[in-house]
């Protein structure tokens, strides 16, 4: 997904899951990863768990589905309201992409 050679990694071998030896800082797109039901108007529910954003994650592994599609294992922060929990789940790759954290210029 990153590159032309695809995901190059190890295997975890308590889980099996593939994972890369560094951690890849990435993008997050929760409305692509948790698509809104057609048709369905929005409503807005300020304390409810926001799906929508796009968030910093951290990618730690690739995993193939049943499907053949990749998924990739991240970790993730969920806010409900002023509440922010960090989650650990798979996402599509269509969800991910490549994050550059701007350094400090002072």
């Amino acid at each position: 997904m990153f590159d032309e050679r695809g995901p190059a990694q190890r295997r975890n071998e308590r889980s099996g899951a593939l994972q890369r030896t560094e951690v890849r800082r990435v993008w997050v797109d929760l409305a692509v990863a948790y698509p809104r039901p057609p048709g369905r108007p929005p409503r807005a529910v300020p304390e409810g768990v926001d799906l929508q954003s796009r968030v910093p994650g951290e990618l730690l592994g690739w995993r193939r589905t049943t499907t053949g599609e990749w998924v990739g294992w991240v970790c993730v922060p969920i806010s409900q309201g002023e509440e922010v929990r960090y989650v650990y789940q798979y996402v599509a790759a269509a969800a991910l992409s490549p994050r550059e954290d701007l350094r400090d210029r002072r």
